[in-house]
C-alpha cells in the first residue's frame, strides 16, 4: 500500500506504541495498546493510536490481524507464521510456517510461481491447556 503517511519519521507517540506492541507476549487490540501507552504517556489520544497503528502497518513494521467478529489485533512479530484461533479458550497462538513446505502443499500445478508471504488463521480447538505451551498467545476476550 503507498500511503504517504507511510514513508513519515518514527515520532515519539509511534515509538511508544511500537515498543508497547512489541513489548506483549499476545496480540493486543488498539484498545489495549492505547491503555498500555497511556501508562507511559498520558497525553495520548485513542485517534493518535489508531492512526499510528495503521502507519507502522504500513512501514511493516506490524502486522494486522483479522479475525472475524472480534477486534483488530497487532503483532510486532514479522516472521512467517499463521495464527490459530482456540475458540473454546479464547487464545491465539502462533503456529510457525516454512513459506517452502506451505508452497509444497498448495503443489505444482497452481498458477503460484513464488510464496512472498502470507497470512493464515486457523480456527479450532487445542488439546494442551495454554498454560503449559511455550508459543505466543494471547487471550480473544477478557
Amino acid at each position: 500500500m503507498n500511503n504517504p503517511l507511510s514513508k513519515q519519521r518514527l515520532t515519539k507517540q509511534r515509538k511508544l506504541i511500537l515498543g508497547v506492541v512489541k513489548s506483549t507476549c499476545y496480540h493486543p487490540t488498539a484498545e489495549q495498546i492505547y491503555k498500555l501507552a497511556k501508562k507511559n504517556l498520558p497525553k495520548i489520544s485513542v485517534g493518535t493510536v489508531y492512526r499510528n497503528l495503521d502507519v507502522l502497518v504500513d512501514q511493516n513494521l506490524i502486522k494486522r490481524i483479522d479475525i472475524p467478529g472480534e477486534p483488530v489485533r497487532f503483532d510486532a512479530d514479522l516472521t512467517h507464521k499463521a495464527h490459530f484461533v482456540c475458540k473454546r479458550k479464547g487464545v491465539i497462538y502462533d503456529l510457525k510456517i516454512d513459506k517452502e513446505k506451505l508452497a509444497e502443499l498448495i503443489g505444482e500445478e497452481t498458477f503460484i510461481e513464488e510464496i512472498d508471504d502470507f497470512n493464515i488463521l486457523l480456527f479450532g480447538s487445542s488439546k494442551t491447556d495454554p498454560s503449559e505451551r511455550s508459543l505466543r498467545k494471547g487471550q480473544l476476550t477478557k
